[in-house]
């Protein structure tokens, strides 16, 4: 796919999670980049959502609510990501999931903290932000940015290599939601579940054989860290499963693993006119049951 035919980029954060840029910063570099079409896909959370949509309303902008929930597997260190389109985000057993999520990721956060200051790592200005932020999503990559800016790694990257990944010193375990679960949620909210960046999975074939009879609706086919060879095989496996094809950049702002993205995946104009009629389609469906 060129670059040029991207029209929708359905994976993008905001400050409401772990971006760099607010939701409406981030609906305009998407507009400036040529886009069309987005969606937020916060993490865990919907709070961006009304500042993103007026904003791309007022560019004339075509916004979808997403989300992105942070699912995992009992038997697996890898979180299974499953992302959420065309949301009602005011659904009642949403916004209880979320509360309860928000929540976690913050004791988690704080107890990052707890870790590297026990090694010494002066985080007590990262301390005093967090707990000034309330209703904020917090996530390892606020704590990254914010070890690099100060001069305790190197890189990005080295945050987690050295303090925050599973086995590191500053790890903490996050809160999993049951995929099936996730999926329901989403399904609640009238919206459509997706299986999010499965090219990142290295075990990826003993995860789709614990959740391959899910009631997934599609897959994330076209993703910026997924090698031509990957894309071509989860367009194979959603042409088979007559799954919906979905697809962005996963932009987090210029900082970090995701810079140079924005505008370079996605899908085409048709790609989202098909995707935009099955949720509407999905939608009514639903408001008969």
């Amino acid at each position: 796919m060129n670059q040029k035919d991207i029209f929708a980029d359905l994976h993008l954060h905001s400050t409401a999670s772990d971006g760099i840029l607010t939701p409406s910063e981030l609906v305009k570099t998407c507009y400036r980049s040529g886009l069309k079409a987005i969606a937020l896909t916060d993490h865990d959370t919907v709070k961006g959502v009304d500042e993103a949509s007026e904003t791309a309303e007022k560019l004339g902008m075509t916004f979808v609510t997403g989300i992105e929930l942070s699912c995992g597997m009992p038997d697996q260190d890898y979180s299974l990501h499953v992302i959420g389109l065309f949301l009602d985000r005011n659904t009642n057993s949403l916004v209880e999931l979320l509360k309860k999520h928000e929540e976690a990721r913050r004791m988690r956060a704080f107890k990052i903290l707890d870790l590297l200051e026990s090694l010494k790592v002066n985080v007590a200005p990262l301390r005093a932000d967090f707990e000034s932020q309330q209703g904020v999503i917090l996530a390892r990559p606020h704590i990254a940015r914010y070890l690099l800016a100060n001069g305790f790694v190197k890189d990005y990257q080295e945050a987690f290599d050295k303090y925050l990944k599973k086995g590191c010193p500053a790890y903490v375990p996050k809160l999993h939601l049951a995929p099936g679960n996730g999926i329901n949620a989403i399904h609640e909210a009238k919206g459509l579940a997706f299986i999010a960046h499965p090219g990142l999975d290295q075990n990826w074939d003993t995860t789709y054989s614990n959740i391959k009879d899910l009631p997934w609706d599609g897959i994330e086919v076209y993703y910026g860290d997924h090698d031509p060879n990957q894309t071509e095989k989860f367009r194979k496996l959603a042409e088979n499963r007559r799954w919906l094809v979905s697809g962005g950049s996963d932009y987090h702002g210029e900082s970090g693993k995701h810079v140079g993205r924005l505008g370079q995946t996605g899908l085409t104009r048709t790609c989202f006119k098909y995707l935009s009629v099955a949720a509407k389609k999905a939608a009514e469906a639903k408001a008969c049951l």
